[in-house]
């Protein structure tokens, strides 16, 4: 099997995420009011069953998109962050999201929400 474009190491993604801490953390909490989620997890099965469905709805699909969005409710109007995605087609060589697809959220939040990488 060839290694996926992207990989990156352990060091890295926990680069990435202090950068995170560092840039952005005390903005989302102060947007907030409280600890913002850190993280979304999302099982293997769920994640293989996506590909699969928006391969069956979408036959140009070429990709996923991911978003950063926040998940309100009455109780928690300002909410939590998630990241959900969407699936991509081309467009005249640009990855451009599929109007009107499902897309998929509802991922797990971190535990707790606010831990850091790695948990």
């Amino acid at each position: 099997m060839a290694t996926p474009k992207g990989i990156i190491t352990a060091q890295q993604a926990q680069t990435l995420n202090d950068n995170w801490t560092t840039l952005r953390a005390k903005a989302n909490e102060a947007a907030a009011g409280q600890p913002d989620n850190r993280s979304s997890w999302y099982s293997l099965q769920d994640m293989k069953d996506f590909l699969d469905y928006i391969q069956e709805n979408n036959p140009k699909v070429n990709g996923v998109r991911f978003y950063l969005g926040v998940e309100t409710s009455k109780q928690n109007p300002k909410g939590m962050t998630t990241i959900f995605m969407v699936p991509t087609q081309d467009d005249n060589g640009s990855n451009k999201d599929i109007t009107g697809a499902d897309g998929m959220d509802r991922g797990d939040l971190g535990d707790p929400p606010q831990a850091n990488y790695p948990q």
